[in-house]
């Protein structure tokens, strides 16, 4: 009679152990599925970079002439994608684009390749007044020994402020970001420059002066960053 019972209880356990077991399948096959699946994304992830690195691989043996022609192709097709109002000047290799250095003020940037370089222009001022050229001179010197990327370039004869900056063709040739990279560093580092040019010419505030504010702009902002 006991073992009847004992009998008729497994039975009555059927079920329970059945679904059991089924639960047991799909957390295992779910577990393998998962697994694959992190097992195909570190393959293509992998690929992707392996494919990455042969590109550049590949990119860095071109001649100077060919690194120049890769650059150039990809300053196009940033301005055609990111909308950005500019006019392209094929032959002399190089491209104007308006944006707002100031508000309500926009002034037109220029990006060219050529001589193994990648070049980023503005002009900052174009007609200041001839009796402050040796305040120009000296903010322009207060601000190059700031400044860690591009040069700030006086040009008297002209009466023409000019803020430049050129980077090797090899930089964006490996790194095809550099050269959005290189247009917004610029771009932030001239209103800078926009900025304490106008302080001069337009408020007659002293270069040190200047400069000082402009650090402790500089300080301020990063302060709220961090």
């Amino acid at each position: 009679m006991s073992d009847q019972n004992d009998f008729s209880h497994f039975f009555s356990l059927l079920p329970a152990l059945y679904f059991l077991v089924v639960i047991y399948n799909k957390v295992n096959t779910m577990k393998l599925k998962e697994k694959l699946s992190n097992r195909k994304a570190r393959i293509k992830h992998a690929h992707r970079r392996f494919q990455h690195y042969l590109k550049r691989a590949v990119r860095i043996t071109y001649s100077i002439t060919k690194q120049e022609q890769y650059v150039w192709k990809e300053l196009k097709n940033l301005q055609r994608r990111a909308e950005w109002h500019h006019g392209v000047y094929e032959t002399e290799k190089y491209i104007e684009t308006k944006f707002e250095i100031s508000e309500n003020n926009l002034v037109n940037y220029c990006y060219s390749v050529y001589d193994g370089f990648y070049h980023c222009r503005v002009n900052i001022n174009e007609d200041y007044p001839v009796e402050l050229t040796t305040q120009i001179f000296i903010l322009a010197t207060h601000l190059n020994n700031l400044l860690t990327t591009g040069v700030v370039i006086v040009n008297a004869q002209k009466g023409v402020i000019e803020y430049y900056l050129k980077t090797e063709i090899l930089i964006p040739n490996l790194y095809p970001g550099e050269v959005q990279a290189l247009i917004i560093k610029h771009f932030n580092i001239s209103k800078d420059i926009y900025w304490a040019f106008n302080q001069l010419i337009f408020h007659d505030e002293e270069p040190a002066l200047i400069i000082a504010d402009l650090l402790k702009t500089r300080n301020e902002e990063g302060t709220q960053k961090s």
